[in-house]
């Protein structure tokens, strides 16, 4: 799409009504573009035909003895939400990544759409990374096979506030140098499994959120990967708590938490009514880590664990840990 096509769209797209094609040589002018009015009848025709190979439908109509206006978004208003608040409450992205990526998606959505559109005010931190530059860089390395070099941070308190530090277990002090493998998504935070020779014959994670001042480097490239299955790999270390037992887990819950029960483990559970209401619930497979006791925590005194003993046993446990905290509260 040259120059004349981008600006014809971008002028009908940001228009609020029906414009005629008077009214966008008159805007071309502010673009120092200076054209016949049949140019934009050619130009409108090869806008529709680019996007019709891609989207499948003409993206301006004309509006008879009126003008042109856009016929159908590019993302319907269902996508284009989701798409942009992902981005706005991703607490990873930094003030700068958001506003670009949100400013890219909305350069093809009209101003019609955009009225209707919910906007959230910015309520980013300021981070002192970039989680999109660490992505770009990290699959590329991964691609090339090319070593990187970062710092891991930890923090400090410092007046009362956390200071950022750098970790000092790196292969040479704040620095480390590892062959990355693959990237992975979990709980909303992006991981790296790599290898780091400091750690002979072991796969080592970390996460991206925590990488400062990322960098390929010029070392030797180790790969390690067939030693392992990768899939069990990245189930294991993304999940700090995971445990590498699995059972079979009954509950019994209250209807008000049937909804949080089938977000986490879907449709296809054992599910029986008991009274009007109570539900037995039977979950095939779960891995009884402690992030699972914690969200079974999390329901409060809405679910009751009936099997296996020990998951029982391991509620009760923390459990009284809780209560030991607040045992001197009258």
């Amino acid at each position: 799409m040259g120059k004349r096509m981008y600006y014809i769209f971008k002028i009908i797209l940001e228009s609020q009504t029906v414009i005629s094609a008077q009214n966008i040589l008159k805007e071309l002018e502010n673009y120092d573009i200076y054209i016949d009015i049949k140019s934009i009848y050619s130009h409108v025709q090869r806008i529709n035909e680019f996007f019709k190979e891609w989207i499948g439908y003409d993206i301006i109509i004309a509006v008879r003895r009126t003008g042109y206006k856009i016929n159908k978004d590019f993302f319907n208003d269902g996508e284009i939400q989701f798409l942009l608040d992902s981005i706005h409450f991703h607490k990873d992205l930094n003030q700068q990544d958001q506003q670009l990526m949100i400013k890219k998606i909305l350069s093809l959505s009209s101003f019609i759409q955009q009225q209707r559109l919910i906007h959230h005010q910015n309520n980013h931190q300021n981070h002192s990374f970039s989680l999109i530059h660490n992505l770009s860089t990290l699959m590329k390395a991964i691609e090339n096979k090319t070593v990187i070099g970062f710092q891991y941070i930890n923090y400090e308190v410092e007046n009362h506030h956390l200071k950022e530090v750098p970790s000092l277990k790196g292969n040479h002090k704040d620095l480390y140098f590892v062959s990355p493998y693959q990237l992975v998504l979990q709980n909303n935070h992006y991981y790296l499994i790599a290898y780091n020779n400091k750690y002979k014959n072991e796969l080592r994670l970390y996460r991206v959120d925590r990488m400062r001042l990322l960098h390929s480097i010029r070392k030797q490239f180790i790969e390690i990967r067939e030693q392992f299955d990768m899939q069990e790999e990245i189930e294991k270390m993304t999940n700090m708590f995971i445990s590498h037992k699995r059972d079979t887990v009954e509950l019994e819950c209250e209807y008000s938490v049937l909804r949080e029960i089938v977000s986490r483990f879907g449709q296809d559970i054992f599910c029986e009514k008991q009274n009007q209401n109570t539900y037995h619930i039977i979950i095939q497979d779960v891995a009884l880590s402690q992030g699972f006791v914690g969200w079974l925590l999390m329901l409060q005194d809405q679910v009751k664990v009936l099997a296996p003993y020990s998951l029982q046993l391991e509620m009760k446990t923390r459990i009284e840990k809780i209560s030991c905290l607040y045992e001197n509260v009258i």
